[in-house]
């Protein structure tokens, strides 16, 4: 076995994290590893807010005054990784677990067998095929317990069977017992298959209902730039010389979680003369069609709407994609007639 500086053990709530915890440090303490546990959770800071990291940090916090509990004998590091990035990707979660433990050296990684990346179910996003891929030494804890719902599960499977019994109830109107009876029982069956399917993030009452609040303003504003860019376009397509110049670019968007990414994708896309053609995590490829429209993508105009919407004021204050360096020409503008190139 490698030689290294302790162990790791990522850290999500489950059912059986205290008893991961608890055997890896049995497991150092037989001789299996070094003196140092260390508890790594992940985060995408800006996206979850203030609230979320507070959330994070607790956990973190009791999971490690659980593992002084079990033995002093041992020490416990925690680290909370990724307060200061933008990422929607599970996979961005394991890259940045796989930098901590070569940047530690640490010898190995001990996994939760409820491990996952907040709200998605493990079996969507795996952690081994990242180790594997890296030829990192890592275990699944051979812990198991009684399956009880956490917290989160309770509040995503709750809305779950909410909006499946309203939409039941929509459809058919059902007033009489038996149809209310069986629109239950399919939210319930909902809620159980859907709980860690259908959210990325635990939704939470205050930040939903400020979310909503912020809507108020952000619709009006997109109908706002959707209305100044249809009559630019129209100006475009009713000039005699059709001034178009098509291009496609790259944008690594400063949005991160799938909610966000995909009003920013259809914000781009309503507007006349800008269409996202793929989306990969937070990365958009966008087509253009006049320099106007690709001025508007660039400087980050739906960005800081759609940051607005879902982060608050602070979403105002960062840079458009192209001051941040975060926009890649794929098929540039053409040069301006008459124009040299310097390349």
């Amino acid at each position: 076995m490698t030689t290294g500086n302790g162990v790791a053990v990522p850290v999500s709530p489950s059912s059986t994290l205290e008893k991961t915890v608890s055997y890896a440090i049995d497991a150092v303490q037989r001789g299996e590893g070094s003196g140092t546990i260390h508890l790594v959770l992940t985060t995408p800071g800006h996206h979850v807010g203030e609230q979320g990291l507070e959330r994070d940090r607790r956990l973190l916090s009791e999971t490690k005054a659980h593992a002084s509990n079990v033995s002093d004998d041992v020490s416990v590091q925690t680290a909370l990784l990724g307060a200061d990035e933008y990422f929607a990707d599970p996979l961005d979660h394991f890259e940045l677990l796989l930098e901590y433990v070569e940047e530690h050296d640490l010898e190995r990684v001990i996994i939760d067998p409820s491990y996952s990346v907040d709200a998605t179910a493990h079996a969507l996003q795996s952690i081994e095929t990242v180790l594997d891929d890296a030829n990192v030494h890592y275990e699944l804890a051979p812990v198991s317990g009684t399956w009880r719902p956490t917290q989160a599960e309770l509040v995503r499977g709750g809305i779950i069977g909410a909006v499946a019994f309203a939409f039941y109830v929509a459809l058919g109107g059902p007033t009489y017992p038996f149809a209310l009876a069986t629109g239950v029982v399919t939210g319930l069956i909902a809620a159980v298959l859907l709980r860690n399917v259908a959210f990325e993030r635990t939704p939470h009452l205050v930040p939903a209902l400020s979310v909503v609040a912020r809507g108020v303003v952000f619709v009006p504003y997109l109908l706002w730039e959707i209305t100044k860019a249809n009559v630019q376009f129209a100006y475009v397509v009713l000039h005699p010389s059709l001034p178009i110049d098509p291009c496609l670019d790259r944008v690594d968007a400063a949005v991160g979680d799938g909610l966000s990414v995909t009003a920013f994708a259809n914000s781009i896309t309503l507007t006349p003369g800008t269409l996202t053609v793929d989306t990969v995590g937070n990365e958009l490829l966008v087509h253009s069609l006049a320099p106007s429209a690709r001025d508007d993508l660039v400087e980050g105009v739906h960005e800081r709407a759609v940051r607005y919407l879902f982060y608050g004021r602070e979403g105002l204050e960062l840079p458009g994609p192209a001051e941040r360096d975060d926009v890649e020409p794929i098929v540039e503008p053409s040069e301006p007639t008459g124009g040299v190139s310097d390349d």
